[in-house]
């Protein structure tokens, strides 16, 4: 049986979200898929449902999002696969789901994610932090706030021990900012909070980390959510250099 090659397949999708060419990015995941479907490469395919899943998450196609999650779950139901691949493709699905408004349907996927992840991982395992982070999203949808307030605090707690995940503290930082404000729009944690995000995205230190231009353009919005206008600009402007400059 032949195997499309993994490495080259990311290889050529990161490329292409390093640029923001998002219609690149489509024609490379679907013609991707169907090469591994042509091949009869079950754990490419669901390689690629993954990507395909993430990516219309990104580009906000809720149609072609929750039908790859839909094809990617089924394909689990289906084969056997390593179970950090299937722990990790039931987080992606999960999340994929949230972002579309199905966040009380996601938590079935989560708690699977979750179980397997506890077999196999270290508990300061950063992927731990990224469970964490996407499942009190979900929970904060649910107006299930405390419960959103410890996965949060529990993703921080992992990235702040953990080396090259400064970025993914910031992000838990604004996170959290948007659940005080969702308890209590007054909270004075939340500039501290946005405060010590921009911190950890002004430092020069992490610009070249590979998701910077990506960290950036991801917490903008929220900075002028919160009415931090010149913080917003400034990143948004940043991603544009980078971006171009891929």
């Amino acid at each position: 049986m032949r195997k499309i090659s993994m490495r080259t397949f990311i290889s050529e999708l990161d490329s292409l979200f390093a640029k923001e060419d998002w219609q690149g990015a489509e024609a490379c995941v679907t013609d991707w898929l169907s090469l591994a479907r042509e091949w009869s490469d079950k754990q490419g395919e669901l390689i690629v449902l993954n990507e395909m899943t993430g990516f219309y998450r990104q580009t906000k196609n809720e149609e072609k999002g929750l039908a790859a999650v839909n094809e990617a779950f089924a394909l689990l139901d289906s084969f056997d696969f390593d179970k950090k691949t299937v722990a990790t493709v039931y987080l992606n699905g999960a999340t994929t789901m949230k972002a579309f408004g199905k966040s009380a349907e996601a938590m079935e996927f989560y708690e699977k994610s979750h179980n397997l992840f506890l077999e196999i991982l270290d508990k300061n395992d950063p992927l731990f932090a990224g469970f964490y982070n996407n499942k009190a999203l979900a929970l904060q949808d649910l107006k299930r706030y405390s419960e959103a307030e410890e996965y949060f605090l529990k993703a921080i707690k992992i990235t702040e021990s953990c080396p090259k995940n400064e970025l993914e503290t910031a992000i838990s930082f604004v996170n959290l900012a948007h659940l005080y404000y969702d308890i209590d729009s007054s909270d004075e944690r939340i500039n501290n909070l946005m405060d010590k995000a921009l911190d950890i995205l002004d430092c020069p230190d992490y610009y070249g980390y590979q998701k910077y231009a990506f960290t950036c353009r991801k917490c903008a919005p929220s900075f002028g959510f919160f009415g931090f206008f010149l913080a917003e600009k400034k990143l948004n402007e940043r991603a544009d250099k980078i971006y171009a400059g891929n």
